[in-house]
């Protein structure tokens, strides 16, 4: 009879500090209180009781100053920090301000910190959605993304997964919230900043180098005769089988863009000393067979969403309509081709951005690696797509375009950062929004609308990374009445 559930008791170690919020913001001095480099979660009861019991006796008026409108730190005699009573837990540090609101950490009942299943589940999730489109050659199909952001790629990802809860194969797979952590010494209170110039601010995060333990479960019963058949789950459990051959394929990538990204802004040398570590273990073949390693939790960023800008950015064009359709950025001079995203969050050590956040290394015990998925899950009905023009429709070509030539051409597409005008290339050229007016231009469309016949000046031609740029103008050029 076959096996109903697999079991693989998980490790996940943290590599770098790991923030994953409750929901909760603490604000210092009521909740949180600084003193001599730590900072104290106060028990608020305790200290209440404790308030009461020294002015007992007093009047209802003396009672009143000594409680009303004062925050713990004013209640707090210097020896009460002695007193663990008066404190839940305490952080490693202190704020650089002694006031404003600090996320918390999510803990469970009794103040301890756990990895929640769903974090965990999220980021396996992500890492499949890159392998399944990465083992299949395809990319996602962007016709596909819905109109509102929150749930644009619901579409692709019912795709590979399935076409409904009910039915999408990673049901599964259950990740169960960890075993809380025991160290009393794990949390950390740390200072984070969007790199480059950002302003940092504090959050309560766990330390590196702490592990959490907890249990994954596959439901093998879906995948097996007619339940698979039902639920068109035949053969997807070989995905599973690949998780973690594909969590180092997904690494290594996710490694490797973060090495460039900080390597072109030459630092800082802390973050490019880490992730070197990091690809010096995948590449040397430090991690065992059932190892990887996974970005996790709050502030890791574009790249570690599920359809993240590798998948996404298949052409420089309709990456940017993307962008400015689903309001991703809000880069007013941003152009063609760009890199996105421009920023990174890190830790910041000594006053200085230091680490990236929630690089854990997972370990699967009793991971059994399966066979080669033998087919991609079922592709969904594409929308039908427009004819090419014919060849005629194109008589010139890019390189035929020269700095200065003035062009006539038709308004293709009109986005937040300028407009795309067709000029008889096959590839449109980009207005900037800059070059619209010799005027300010605050909108676009105030200037022009889709379908509009412009007068253009060609600013530059350049092929990068096999694909044209054309930069257009329309500043000097007299329009057609």
């Amino acid at each position: 009879m076959d096996e109903l559930h697999t079991e693989w008791a998980t490790e996940v170690e943290t590599l770098s500090p790991l923030h994953i919020g409750s929901g909760t913001e603490l604000m210092l001095d009521y909740d949180l209180v600084p003193h001599r480099g730590r900072t104290y979660r106060v028990n608020e009861d305790a200290l209440l009781n404790e308030t009461l019991t020294r002015v007992e006796g007093e009047s209802t008026d003396v009672v009143n100053r000594v409680l009303m409108g004062r925050p713990a730190a004013e209640l707090l005699a210097p020896s009460d920090f002695d007193n663990s009573a008066f404190f839940r837990y305490v952080l490693v540090g202190e704020p650089a301000k002694r006031e404003g609101k600090i996320p918390e950490q999510i803990k469970d009942a009794y103040d301890r910190p756990y990895l929640p299943g769903s974090s965990l589940k999220g980021a396996l999730r992500t890492l499949l959605a890159w392998g399944i489109y990465s083992r299949t050659q395809r990319k996602p199909d962007l016709d596909g993304l819905g109109p509102r952001a929150k749930y644009a790629a619901q579409g692709l990802e019912q795709e590979i997964f399935g076409p409904d809860p009910n039915r999408d194969f990673l049901r599964a797979l259950r990740v169960q919230d960890s075993a809380p952590l025991a160290e009393v010494d794990a949390l950390r209170l740390d200072r984070v900043q969007v790199y480059p110039g950002g302003t940092p601010i504090e959050v309560e995060a766990v330390r590196a180098g702490v592990v959490f333990r907890l249990a994954i479960t596959v439901d093998e019963y879906g995948f097996q005769g007619e339940a698979a058949r039902q639920l068109d789950w035949r053969g997807k459990r070989a995905w599973l089988g690949q998780l973690v051959t594909l969590g180092k394929e997904y690494a290594r990538e996710r490694l490797l863009t973060e090495v460039a990204f900080f390597q072109e802004h030459g630092g800082p040398q802390d973050a490019l000393g880490f992730y070197a570590a990091l690809v010096k273990q995948l590449v040397e073949g430090e991690l065992a067979d059932d190892e990887f390693l996974l970005q996790v939790g709050w502030g890791t960023g574009w790249e570690s969403k599920t359809l993240g800008s590798g998948l996404l950015r298949q052409d420089d064009l309709a990456f940017e309509r993307l962008l400015d359709q689903y309001r991703m950025t809000k880069e007013r001079n941003r152009r063609v081709g760009d890199p996105f995203p421009k920023s990174r969050t890190l830790v910041l050590r000594g006053g200085d951005p230091a680490y990236p956040l929630g690089w854990v290394r997972v370990r699967l015990a009793g991971f059994v690696p399966g066979e080669e998925p033998q087919a991609p899950p079922p592709r969904r009905e594409k929308r039908p797509e427009r004819a090419p023009a014919p060849a005629e429709a194109y008589p010139h070509q890019p390189q035929d375009l020269q700095p200065g030539q003035v062009l006539e051409g038709r308004v293709h597409n009109v986005v937040n950062f300028g407009a795309f005008v067709d000029v008889g290339v096959e590839h449109d050229g980009l207005v900037h929004i800059s070059e619209l007016s010799e005027e300010h231009v605050a909108r676009v469309e105030d200037v022009v609308r889709v379908g509009q016949r412009v007068r253009v000046k060609v600013l530059h031609v350049e092929r990068r990374e096999g694909k044209w740029r054309i930069g257009l103008t329309m500043k000097g050029v007299e329009q057609a009445k």
